[in-house]
């Protein structure tokens, strides 16, 4: 991947805006394939050749009662190659100054709507059922922001817990019993879901007890920017590091080995590592059904996940286009050029509404899955207009 920015320029809509940063690929370790870090940012420029990101932020999935939401955790400012992408600032993203100059309240928003569809060019444009469907499409790509926030962060644990089970054969019997007694209070649970809660289970104590009596190297994490975790005070002296363990060292004595079992001992921190480690467990209840509902859809989510990890381009897309009829690899038309003449526009008439033409292959794909939805949300065109530019 080329170093420099690919895009530069504004997008349309009334919300700020900030960049979307794809770095250049993660060394490969040998572990798999590369994979290219992500993030955003709320100013990019040029020094000395580079691109200087500021206030950079990661998304971060958080469950809680309420249900799930998406926050944003802040990096440190940093130089780096690759590509920023003009896009609308998330919900989530927070700025630099608590001032936003583009928020507007309801009834504004209300009126800006109605004037995109009743005097502008754009609210006969939203009107064509391609461009409708498009504007769903986007839609409910914000929906699925905290589940696409939640990066698989136990991928790879059957390997740590079978040199655990060597190393560590005490503290991994004592979680063997838990997941034991894990499985026989969830009657309800189905087969695959249980196999992943347990494998929660096995994982935050496995952790628990490296984080108590050694030490544990990671692997890079695309989702943080490269970072290779994320650090969370969870109380009892334990600053637990969310990330992909690559390695994990152990060097026990008495005093370690007491605080690993009180920490394993303790429900509340045990509960605390698991919902770090996946946290659309925290919001999923005691119901089996919550909870084999919110597995199944972080796993259908994976495809999703892996593309945004490997391809330069946004999963979600906003301004970027492409002369000739040029189709970026990993990517379906779903605005035609055709529809856009039909519309009086063009391709270039999309990028300036933040609106692209195409559609990533696994987002398609999901998207066929939730069509019924999908035809709902494109019969309210106002609703639309206000989800996308609102």
């Amino acid at each position: 991947m080329a170093s420099g920015s690919s895009e530069l320029a504004g997008c349309g809509g009334s919300a700020r805006s900030v960049y979307f940063l794809k770095a250049n690929p993660i060394p490969d370790d040998g572990t798999g394939p590369q994979a290219i870090p992500f993030a955003f940012a709320e100013t990019v420029r040029r020094f000395e050749g580079r691109l200087q990101a500021v206030n950079i932020q990661v998304p971060i999935c958080a469950g809680g009662r309420d249900g799930l939401k998406t926050e944003g955790f802040g990096l440190n400012d940093r130089g780096f190659a690759g590509y920023a992408y003009r896009v609308r600032a998330p919900g989530w993203f927070k700025f630099g100054r608590k001032d936003d100059p583009d928020r507007i309240d309801g009834g504004d928003r209300a009126r800006a709507v109605a004037r995109i569809l009743h005097t502008t060019p754009l609210g006969v444009m939203c009107r064509h059922p391609e461009i409708r469907m498009a504007l769903a499409q986007d839609r409910l790509a914000e929906t699925l922001n905290p589940l696409l926030a939640a990066p698989d962060l136990i991928a790879g644990e059957d390997r740590l817990l079978r040199d655990w089970e060597v190393e560590r054969p005490g503290p991994a019997a004592h979680a063997a019993a838990s997941a034991k007694g894990l499985a026989a209070a969830s009657p309800g649970l189905p087969p695959p879901t249980l196999r992943m809660r347990l494998a929660i289970r096995l994982a935050a104590l496995r952790r628990i007890d490296a984080a108590a009596v050694g030490r544990e190297v990671f692997s890079p994490c695309p989702a943080f920017f490269g970072e290779p975790h994320i650090a969370f005070d969870l109380g009892c002296s334990l600053n637990f590091k969310a990330g992909m363990v690559r390695i994990s060292n152990s060097w026990p004595n008495p005093g370690t080995e007491t605080r690993s079992l009180a920490w394993r001992s303790d429900p509340l921190l045990v509960e605390a590592v698991e919902n770090r480690l996946f946290p659309p467990l925290a919001s999923s209840g005691q119901s089996a059904a919550e909870l084999a509902g919110v597995i199944a859809e972080w796993k259908a989510l994976g495809p999703l996940r892996e593309f945004e990890m490997s391809s330069p381009l946004p999963l979600f897309p906003r301004t970027t286009i492409y002369p000739n009829g040029h189709l970026p690899r990993g990517f379906r038309i779903r605005i035609g050029p055709e529809t856009m003449i039909a519309c009086g526009g063009s391709y270039l008439t999309l990028a300036a509404a933040g609106l692209s033409p195409y559609i990533a292959e696994p987002f398609a794909e999901y998207c066929r899955s939730r069509v019924g939805l999908l035809e709902e949300w494109s019969g309210d065109v106002a609703a639309l207009v206000s989800s996308k530019w609102g």
